[in-house]
């Protein structure tokens, strides 16, 4: 399956939103997804879910039935999450390191979160009247 890096990020901040110290269940994961318009198959965001536990972002877990989730749940951010976030948080950021990363076939996460330092990098600049 190919990582869907919109579906990361708003995986991400569904989890940042939410007030629930135990971490966001599955219900409101899916609520907050199909209500930003990134909703796709279970599948995928279970695969998702996975693959940022893999990389120490969240501290969440996916049960599976056969080969379906069972049931999803995203958790907590960890604080290599929150740093990640804290880079592709702003839409103008991500919209325009979305705009870089468009030229390469693909691109890491850490790739990602290193375009989306830079951009918050040169808007900064920009705002200072630097450049």
């Amino acid at each position: 399956m190919k990582l869907d890096h919109d579906l990361v990020r708003c995986i991400l901040l569904a989890i940042e939103e939410s007030e629930d110290i135990t971490g966001i269940n599955e219900d409101k994961l899916l609520d907050y997804l199909k209500k930003h318009g990134n909703y796709d198959n279970r599948n995928n965001i279970a695969y998702t879910v996975l693959k940022l536990k893999e990389a120490n972002f969240i501290d969440g877990n996916v049960k599976w039935a056969s080969n379906s989730p069972a049931w999803i749940m995203a958790g907590n951010l960890t604080y290599e999450g929150h740093k990640f976030l804290d880079n592709i948080r702003d839409d103008k950021v991500w919209k325009d390191t979305k705009t870089i990363l468009s030229k390469f076939s693909s691109v890491s996460l850490s790739f990602v979160s290193s375009v989306a330092s830079n951009v918050i990098s040169q808007l900064i600049q920009k705002q200072l009247g630097l450049n």
